[in-house]
């Protein structure tokens, strides 16, 4: 999808303390034998501070886009809010939470639920909405995180990767901003659903008999009976159809681009699964930002975006692509040109 005239007017991030991984490895919760094939130097702990919840911490990040995008949150008519795992409470809206508090109880509220692609394939519904709004045609797109005990040992549920706990929140305008939404594409693969599913049984609720989770066991059958070798060749194919649609939408080439924000995967699972089928160099991705943090779920790629302006990794005519993998699975690549150095940030 080629996008006309849609700014990015603000981004904001929240990450709590973080906890080196050489104290998991010391305390027995993780291992140097993980530790050297995913680079993880340390990982984002909630819990240290008040306000570290999942809902609070889009609060944080979603004020800090809409401060820095300086827009009235009248001219702000939508919040989808992107959470992969829990979101504070069950039979509860958390879209509704952040309305009431980040646009005075304004505009549409919606809560989206595409794993850890939720953030960035948001765009696809926060685009059309906003062209076909005459006003209130912005909208604030946030995600929050906490992968939190019993239910999640953050640092064995998955292979090749830690995770960890955070926000980011991205403003996007039709009238201003320091940078341009120029395309975003998504690409769907609904055959490797049974990844995360497993053999698993559907439940009515929550069974705390299987907390901690543990997705990459889930996996085994799956991997068993399609193979490994066929499950990445149609991940690959689907996110390099992503990239390179959303890049031919944005008048470029995939070699073009000048900075990826991708997720925050351990170094080798980030090679294998996103910057071989992109042909995108790690010293151009946030992977170094991401070795610090972890894997934030669907916050990752704003957080990476926040990150690569506030150290002056990208200036005018720069364009960045985030990279979104969520499970189901889905794959959305979306570009952005930076127009402006904007007035905040430590380095800026």
């Amino acid at each position: 999808m080629r996008c006309e005239d849609v700014y990015v007017a603000g981004v904001g991030s929240y990450y709590p303390s973080l906890r080196p991984v050489e104290d998991a490895i010391r305390d027995g919760h993780y291992d140097a034998a993980s530790q050297r094939r995913t680079h993880q130097q340390s990982v984002a702990v909630a819990g240290g501070r008040p306000g570290e919840d999942q809902p609070d911490m889009a609060v944080r990040a979603g004020r800090t886009a809409l401060h820095r995008g300086g827009l009235a949150t009248d001219e702000v008519g939508l919040l989808l809010h992107a959470v992969a795992v829990y979101a504070g409470l069950d039979g509860w809206n958390c879209a509704s939470y952040l309305q009431d508090r980040l646009l005075d109880g304004g505009g549409l509220a919606f809560e989206i639920r595409q794993v850890s692609n939720g953030a960035v394939g948001a765009l696809e519904l926060a685009v059309p909405f906003m062209q076909a709004r005459a006003t209130g045609s912005a909208a604030l797109i946030t995600a929050s995180e906490r992968f939190a005990p019993p239910v999640w040992n953050r640092w064995r549920a998955d292979a090749g990767l830690i995770f960890g706990d955070g926000a980011s929140a991205l403003l996007l305008s039709r009238r201003k901003g320091f940078a341009k939404l120029l395309s975003v594409a998504t690409e769907s693969a609904s055959e490797l659903e049974g990844l995360h599913r497993g053999e698993a049984p559907f439940q009515s609720g929550p069974d705390p008999a299987a907390f901690p989770l543990n997705l990459a066991a889930r996996a085994v059958s799956f991997v068993d009976e399609m193979g490994s070798e066929k499950i990445h060749e149609i991940g690959a194919q689907k996110l390099r159809r992503a990239g390179e649609r959303a890049a031919a939408d944005a008048g470029m080439t995939l070699a073009e681009t000048t900075a990826y924000a991708v997720p925050n995967f351990g170094r080798s699972l980030l090679e294998r699964q996103v910057l071989e089928p992109l042909d995108a160099p790690l010293e151009r991705t946030t992977h170094d930002w991401g070795a610090r943090t972890g894997h934030v779920g669907a916050a990752d790629q704003f957080g990476g975006f926040d990150h690569l302006v506030n150290e002056g990794r990208v200036g005018p005519g720069d364009r960045v692509m985030l990279v979104g993998v969520g499970g189901g699975f889905n794959y959305t690549c979306a570009v952005i040109e930076i127009l402006r150095r904007p007035g905040w940030g430590d380095k800026l």
